[in-house]
């Protein structure tokens, strides 16, 4: 996959590095020790984007239980499917927050499916089960377009800004489907996500076909970054500042 994030970062301009997530039921398949102290998914995304660290996490050392629920680590607890949980903070009553929770994608509604998960930098990992990284809206529009590229169909965003990343990640494994999320207040407070960046997640079995056409389309199409202004277009200044037929007499 090194190749892949080389790509990436060199189309695109990226900040940070991409990252790759794998999902497992067997835990003797990481071979690593764990995250020595409880924490988010959104850490360990960070730590593999800014640090270029792989980390490893069960269920029993994370702090956030819809990151948990999100990537079907534990099933998800009756006080949000019920959406008690975010009355008040997201929703006026449950009738309502039961609706907020089913437009977060949970794995763990089918319950436990997943017994760790191992997140780092995307040219470190082979074989991932979904492929996440941060860019600003201008960056999005070649991953829209290399996925819109031979089959026209849109991408989901979630526009909930709840557990968006891990919703995100959950959504892009359990339908096979790319998705483009709103980064939560916790994502930004324990991920340090920046103000101009959304994520975009696709399902690993997905991610190659992806980069085929980003790169197809790369080829014939440059992308530039940062977007430079068109200039081909005539100025209009103050007369006194415009050059007319006499101040062309010798």
């Amino acid at each position: 996959m090194n190749n892949y994030a080389e790509t990436l970062k060199s189309v695109l301009k990226l900040d940070t590095e991409p990252v790759a997530v794998k999902l497992l039921k067997n835990r003797n398949e990481w071979k690593g020790s764990l995250v020595k102290i409880k924490t988010n998914l959104c850490q360990m995304v960070s730590m593999a984007r800014y640090q270029s660290t792989t980390t490893a996490q069960d269920a029993q050392g994370m702090v956030c239980v819809l990151g948990a629920c999100c990537l079907g680590l534990i099933k998800t607890p009756d006080r949000f499917t019920s959406g008690e949980a975010v009355v008040g903070k997201y929703t006026k009553d449950a009738s309502a927050g039961k609706k907020f929770i089913e437009n977060t994608y949970m794995l763990g509604n089918k319950g436990k499916q997943f017994n760790l998960v191992v997140i780092g930098p995307l040219k470190d990992i082979n074989d991932p089960d979904i492929v996440v990284l941060y860019a600003n809206p201008a960056q999005m529009l070649p991953l829209i377009h290399a996925n819109t590229y031979e089959t026209g169909e849109k991408i989901t965003a979630d526009t909930v800004a709840e557990a968006a990343l891990c919703a995100s990640l959950g959504y892009s494994f359990g339908e096979q489907a790319p998705a483009i999320g709103f980064p939560c207040a916790g994502d930004r407070r324990f991920g340090g996500t920046q103000h101009h960046e959304l994520l975009f997640t696709i399902a690993g079995s997905k991610f190659p076909k992806l980069m085929d056409n980003l790169i197809l389309r790369h080829q014939s199409n440059p992308y530039l970054f940062p977007v430079p202004p068109s200039m081909q277009w005539v100025p209009m200044m103050p007369p006194a500042y415009t050059i007319n037929d006499d101040d062309l007499v010798d």
